[in-house]
């Protein structure tokens, strides 16, 4: 009979001791990155007041363990603040039957964060893009959300692929 591991409260597995395992896993800093860019949407707090208080901390615990996903960490968030306008242009254009002011919170940062992964981060396979973002939509989002955000952000990614020279039209999917 195997062993189940316990997982921490979002849902990343723990250590027998309940510890947090020794590398800051992408996918647990795919979710604080979101909550990130959500808090600064909704609360006008400047970017380095968000990024102190919700990922100073991960950040440097991935700084200590993988400081790649560090990099990514603090790329991600500020990529996306940096660029939430081209970034909603682009998700607005693929929107069909919304407006960006009736799509949900988490879903609009959601959708800037994967969309931003997408287009600038060529070592990331598009599928693990994609599945990674959908996976927090179903945790994150209402019960529609994991299948909007699939549908939205696989819109994107086709788009940008017919323009041979983009980044997304060079990537593994």
């Amino acid at each position: 009979m195997s062993e189940q591991k316990p997982f921490d409260a979002e849902g990343i597995p723990t250590t027998a001791e309940g510890a947090s395992p020794l590398i800051v896993p992408r996918h647990k800093i795919r979710v604080r990155v979101m909550q990130a860019v959500y808090a600064y949407i909704v609360s006008e707090t400047p970017p380095e007041e968000v990024y102190a208080h919700l990922l100073e901390e991960l950040y440097e615990a991935a700084q200590a363990e993988a400081p790649q996903n560090a990099e990514f960490l603090k790329e991600l968030f500020f990529g996306v603040v940096r660029e939430m306008p081209q970034l909603r242009s682009l998700i607005e254009r693929h929107l069909r039957g919304w407006t960006w002011d009736r799509l949900f919170m988490v879903d609009k940062s959601i959708l800037l964060c994967g969309t931003y992964e997408i287009t600038h981060f060529p070592d990331i396979p598009l599928r693990v893009t994609l599945n990674e973002w959908i996976e927090i939509a179903k945790i994150y989002g209402t019960p529609r959300s994991p299948s909007f955000v699939n549908g939205l952000l696989d819109a994107i990614r086709r788009t940008l692929a017919e323009d041979t020279s983009s980044l997304v039209s060079q990537k593994a999917l």
